[in-house]
C-alpha cells in the first residue's frame, strides 16, 4: 500500500505546517504503510541540508519538488509537477491538506481513478459563518472546497466540532482524525517557576493578551516566548512590551524542532491564550498543546470546544479557562507555580497521556479511515 501525501509547505519552513505534515506522514509511515511526502524545495540553501531525526522505520520517503520555471513561481506549477510525479509512480492513495490541489487532487482520480482524501485545517464552505471572505486565497479554497469536495472518497478534520461542520454541508465521509506527538523523555521542573508560549507570534494566537497578563498580574513570574518566524514578529512583540514585562520576559526566535525540547523545558507550564473568534472555537488543535503534554507540562489553556474535543473528560493535566477570563488565567497559573502537589497531579497526568497520543496511535485512526485493510497495519 502506497500513499501521496502533497503538500505545498516548502522543507524546513519556520512554520507549524512543516512539522505537523512531517510527522503525521511519519506517523502514517510506522504503521506499516509506504508513504512519499511530496513538499516544495526551499529556497534557503542551508535548509536543504536540515534534517529531522528520523525514527528506524523506511517505509517515509521525501520528495522535494520545485515551484519555479525561470523568474515565475507558483503553488500551481508545484501541484501539476506533484502529479506528474505521482502519474509516474504507482501509488494507491493521495492524501492532502492543501485545499488549494483539490482540482489537481480530482484530476488525478479523474486519470488513474486512485482513491483520494483531503484533511481540512480550516473551513471554507460558507463565509456566512466564517471571518475569511476577504482574502483572495480563501475565495478561491471557498469554490474548491464548494466544486470538489463532493467527489473525494472521504475526508479528515483535526476534531469533532470541525467534522460537525462540514457534515452540514457534505454527502461524503468525514471522520475526525487529530494530530499526535513525538514521546519524549524529557521533563519540566515545578522549581523552574516560568511559564512558556510556544508559537508564531500573530494576533490569531492570543500573544497580546499573553503579554498583558505580565504586565499586570504576573510580574513575579519568569515568561518564555518562543517562536518568533521573523524580525516583523519580533519587532511587533518587542513594540507591545513595557519596562516591566521586558525583564520579566525572555524572546526567543524560531527554533528548529530538533532544539525546541530543550529550551521548553526551561520552563514549568505551558500556556495557550486563544482570542474568541469562528477559527479558534471549532477548527484549531494546537500543536503546542501537544508537544506541552509529551514533556508532561501542566497546560493552561482558552476552553473552546475544538480544543477540549482534544483532551479526555477530566483530565487534570490541562486547565481550561474560559475565553477572556483573565482572572482565572491568573489564578491557575498561580496556583500551578506555587502549589507543588496540584503542580505534580497534572504533571503526572500528563505523562499518562501522552503514552497514547504518538503520532503512530493517531495516525493509525488516519490510515483505518481511508479503508486500508486491517492486515496491512502492523
Amino acid at each position: 500500500m502506497k500513499i501521496a501525501y502533497v503538500t505545498k509547505t516548502s522543507w524546513a519552513d519556520h512554520s507549524p505546517g512543516f512539522i505537523f505534515s512531517y510527522f503525521q506522514a511519519n506517523g502514517i509511515s510506522e504503521n506499516g504503510i509506504q508513504v512519499t511526502l511530496i513538499m516544495q524545495k526551499p529556497v534557503n540553501e542551508k535548509k536543504k541540508k536540515i534534517k529531522i531525526e528520523k525514527s528506524s522505520n523506511k517505509n517515509l520517503k521525501i520528495k522535494l519538488i520545485k515551484n519555479s520555471f525561470g523568474p515565475l513561481k507558483s503553488h500551481d506549477l508545484f501541484y501539476k509537477r506533484a502529479n506528474k510525479y505521482i502519474l509516474l509512480n504507482d501509488f494507491d492513495i493521495i492524501f492532502t491538506r492543501d485545499p488549494g490541489y483539490l482540482p489537481f487532487l480530482v484530476k488525478i482520480k479523474s486519470l488513474v481513478g486512485k482513491k483520494i482524501f483531503y484533511q481540512s485545517h480550516n473551513f471554507y464552505l460558507d463565509f456566512n459563518i466564517h471571518e475569511y471572505s476577504r482574502s483572495k486565497d480563501r475565495k478561491k479554497y471557498n469554490h474548491n472546497e464548494k466544486k470538489y469536495l463532493k467527489l473525494l472518497d472521504g475526508m479528515m478534520t483535526l476534531n469533532n466540532p470541525q467534522k460537525k461542520l462540514y457534515d452540514n454541508y457534505v454527502d461524503i465521509p468525514v471522520y475526525a482524525c487529530p494530530p499526535g506527538l513525538n514521546p519524549s523523555n524529557k521533563r519540566t521542573k515545578y522549581e523552574n517557576k516560568e511559564v512558556v508560549y510556544s508559537g508564531s507570534f500573530q494576533s490569531l494566537k492570543g500573544i497580546e493578551d499573553i503579554v498583558d497578563l505580565w504586565k499586570t498580574e504576573l510580574k513575579e513570574f519568569k515568561l518564555a516566548l518562543i517562536g518568533g518566524r521573523n524580525k516583523k514578529e519580533l519587532s511587533y512583540l518587542d513594540s507591545i512590551m513595557d519596562a516591566n514585562s521586558h525583564s520579566k520576559i525572555t524572546l526567543h526566535d524560531w527554533v528548529f524542532y530538533n532544539d525546541l525540547p530543550d529550551l521548553i523545558t526551561l520552563s514549568s507550564v505551558g500556556l495557550i491564550v486563544l482570542p474568541e473568534n469562528f477559527y479558534n472555537q471549532y477548527l484549531t488543535a494546537p500543536n503546542k498543546l501537544y508537544d506541552y503534554i509529551s514533556f508532561g507540562m501542566p497546560v493552561v489553556c482558552t476552553d473552546f470546544p475544538s480544543v477540549r474535543d482534544l483532551i479526555p473528560d477530566n483530565h487534570k493535566g490541562v486547565v481550561f479557562v474560559s475565553p477572556n477570563d483573565t482572572k482565572n488565567y491568573i489564578k491557575e497559573i498561580r496556583k500551578l507555580l506555587t502549589d507543588k502537589n496540584y503542580y505534580e497531579e497534572a504533571q503526572e497526568s500528563n505523562i499518562a497521556l501522552s503514552k497514547s497520543l504518538s503520532w503512530k496511535q493517531q495516525s493509525f485512526k488516519l490510515v483505518q479511515s481511508m479503508g486500508i485493510p486491517q492486515r496491512t497495519l502492523q
